[in-house]
């Protein structure tokens, strides 16, 4: 009896150390496999935490380290910023998983000095570099309030040939009130991956694309889109162009810009633009359908729009698939306008604010990665667009379109201040969603197509194009002024205000962003635009229920594990109890 005793301990001393080796080696082997084969579970209904697939292959490919310092290192940031900090550092881990040890990030804290005056140069040095900060109030544990200066955003560096580039990301772009919810800490946690992913591209690519601004046609000078040119000069190369009926005007650029024409395109010119798109180049068109004299209403109180139909465009747009109508749009949404509210004859002026339904203002579509999740654009005289013809090889869709409030203004349109003496009725606008905005994309038909003399086609100097080689992209908006900026002269010197700001409100609003984002779609050749439409929903907490079930909660949350691993090992010290005790 002994002996078998001794033989059954000496198996069970071999079956455990077994027991003990089969399992190191199983934990050593996940391992290995998990390192060299990663891969990360999202249970997550919107798949909050998968990366596109364009972004994994942008970041295995890159030849050189992206370096990226996020300035949301407090640990005692509020409770939304707390969470924008978490889904950073988060999309950052999944960034350097793919990019390996060519993406390297670090979070900082600005406020980490001790010394206020240190700490103002660190706030300035970093408002300098364009990284954009805000005066948080936040509210601590008994009640009290606090302020807190909070710098939402990172700057990415990247060497290549010897130079260094630098692109700073703004986590809150355009913010309107400078104020922070749930919602709009959403809205800067949607939006992570492609404002990181975009600046990344920015600073890594080897050669960037040029996109042109037409001049030539009385379109906005060089002052008048400042801005604009200065937010497209962040991603490309930008320069200013006269085509002048040459052939070779458009080489080297691969988009262009034409802003608000006021005179005549000649066919020579449009050719050239068709000859351009055919080979799969993308235009921006900012035209304007009907103009209106904003001096002439100040002055005469009365003014009629004009059609405008002298450049020459309308042809060449509709051949494509789209037609500005010579109509003009009001909505119930709109901007404000100084008006002189005294009694008529008076000498005392009396200047108050006033809604203006000519100057919508323009909310973004959720399912448009060019217009979602941007603040509303101002449009000053906009038109209605219809889409046209039915092509199965051009794809349609709107991006920008009036409030569900709106009604259309026909020739001949009168804008006169007499507006201004009556409420608006919101029962007298009773259309919505009228198209400003349409983007098309596809392969096109040539708008000169069966219309030139063969001679002209057969010549041995440049080859002429009858539809598109590529596929390609365009965008029609119906207001050129929405790319304006106002420009101030002083001492001899241009000085420009921010894009879509509104000096009556001193309130910006979002036409840089939204015609940065036509650019940076037309351009787009990874996909990269589409992270815009992803959606990350908040979960609200029951604040009640905690409240009166906060003492149930942490006994939950805390007791139940520990009950189940108690409950597990009783489990197992009986199974070995009954086995062993035979």
């Amino acid at each position: 009896m002994v002996g078998g005793e001794k033989m059954d301990k000496k198996k069970v001393k071999r079956q455990n150390v077994l027991e003990l080796t089969l399992l190191l080696v199983v934990v050593v082997l996940v391992n290995m496999v998990g390192y060299y084969a990663y891969h990360r579970f999202d249970l997550t209904q919107e798949k909050r935490y998968t990366i596109s697939k364009g972004t994994k292959t942008y970041l295995k490919e890159l030849k050189d380290i992206v370096y990226i310092k996020v300035y949301l290192g407090d640990d005692n940031l509020p409770a939304g910023f707390r969470r924008l900090q978490k889904a950073t550092r988060e999309l950052l881990d999944e960034f350097k998983v793919y990019g390996k040890k060519n993406i390297e990030f670090e979070f900082v804290n600005p406020s980490e000095s001790s010394d206020q005056k240190t700490r103002r140069e660190v706030y300035d040095a970093l408002a300098k570099d364009g990284v954009e900060y805000y005066n948080v109030q936040s509210q601590k544990n008994d009640g009290s309030k606090t302020q807190q200066v909070v710098f939402p955003g990172a700057l990415l560096t990247y060497r290549q040939h010897g130079q260094e580039y630098e692109r700073v990301v703004n986590f809150f772009q355009g913010n309107l009130t400078g104020s922070f919810n749930d919602a709009s800490v959403n809205k800067a946690i949607e939006t992570l991956e492609y404002d990181f992913i975009t600046g990344v591209r920015t600073v890594s690519r080897e050669s960037t694309p040029t996109v042109g601004f037409i001049e030539g046609h009385d379109e906005l000078d060089q002052y008048q889109v400042a801005r604009f040119s200065r937010a497209v000069g962040d991603f490309y190369l930008v320069k200013r162009i006269k085509i002048d009926e040459k052939i070779g005007a458009l080489d080297g650029c691969q988009a262009i810009v034409i802003a608000d024409p006021k005179s005549k395109y000649s066919e020579k010119d449009k050719f050239i633009i068709d000859q351009f798109i055919m080979k799969g180049g993308k235009v921006l068109w900012l035209v304007d359908a009907v103009k209106v004299d904003m001096s002439a209403l100040e002055s005469a109180r009365e003014t009629m729009g004009v059609i405008n139909s002298e450049v020459n465009l309308g042809d060449i747009i509709y051949s494509y698939g789209a037609r500005i109508n010579s109509s003009l749009i009001q909505d119930f949404q709109c901007a404000m306008m100084p008006v002189n509210s005294a009694p008529e004859g008076s000498e005392q002026p009396k200047i108050q604010l006033a809604y203006f339904p000519f100057f919508p203002l323009i909310m973004g579509r959720d399912d448009s990665p060019v217009s979602r999740n941007i603040n509303p654009v101002k449009f000053d005289f906009v038109s209605p667009i219809d889409t046209v013809g039915e092509d199965p090889k051009v794809h349609k869709s709107v991006i920008l379109s009036s409030s569900t409030q709106s009604r259309i203004i026909r020739s001949p349109i009168r804008v006169s201040m007499d507006i201004f003496s009556e409420k608006l009725d919101p029962s007298r606008f009773s259309l919505q969603n009228l198209p400003v905005a349409v983007m098309m994309e596809g392969e096109f038909t040539s708008h000169y197509k069966n219309r030139l003399m063969k001679d002209f086609i057969n010549n041995n100097v440049f080859k002429v194009y009858d539809k598109s080689v590529v596929p390609t992209r365009m965008i029609v908006v119906s207001d050129g002024d929405c790319a304006r900026n106002v420009v101030k002269v002083k001492d001899g010197k241009y000085m420009s205000q921010p894009l879509g700001y509104d000096q009556y409100t001193n309130t910006t609003f979002g036409n840089r962003e939204f015609l940065l984002n036509c650019v940076n779609y037309l351009l787009d050749d990874s996909g990269v635009m589409a992270l815009r439409n992803r959606e990350v929903k908040v979960r609200m907490l029951d604040r009640i229920r905690i409240n009166n079930q906060l003492l149930f909660w942490r006994l939950f949350n805390v007791g139940l594990p520990v009950l189940i691993i108690v409950a597990l090992g009783l489990v197992y010290m009986i199974i070995r109890k009954r086995k062993y005790s035979k």
